[in-house]
């Protein structure tokens, strides 16, 4: 056996209530959205960094959220994007007064729902960088 699952259409939702009931005092979630992953503490004076990928074959991303990594993660579902509104909401949620740094991979869906949320947190005059992985 590899693995158990309770219902596909509720893997990512499932998987995350798991690790917030594990974690929840490193890990907090944003705005109701589960998908929203972000530490618990933002560090004032930091500069924030913010990713995001669909779940895929692992739940790669949100692994690397806690102190001294990443701050917040847009979870998206299997094989999507997190989508701009969830990546607005991360950003706005950590961001520590220092700023953030947008880091996420060179995929089609993920390339435009961060410039996306992007958008939405430079109308609002956060302060922020943007770094596409390539290749």
């Amino acid at each position: 056996m590899k693995k158990i699952i309770n219902a596909p259409e509720r893997y990512v939702e499932d998987m995350l209530r798991g690790i917030y009931a594990a974690h929840g005092d490193q890990v907090k979630y944003v705005e109701d959205d589960l998908r929203c992953y972000c530490i618990a503490h933002k560090k004032p004076g930091k500069v924030a960094i913010v990713t995001g990928g669909g779940t895929g074959h692992l739940p790669l991303f949100l692994g690397y959220v806690g102190d001294g990594l990443i701050d917040g993660c847009g979870v998206g579902g299997v094989f999507q994007s997190p989508s701009p509104e969830q990546i607005y909401e991360i950003c706005r949620e950590v961001n520590g007064g220092a700023g953030v740094l947008f880091l996420y991979g060179n995929y089609t869906g993920d390339i435009m729902n961060v410039r996306h949320g992007r958008r939405a947190v430079r109308a609002r005059r956060h302060q922020h960088r943007l770094y596409r992985r390539r290749g």
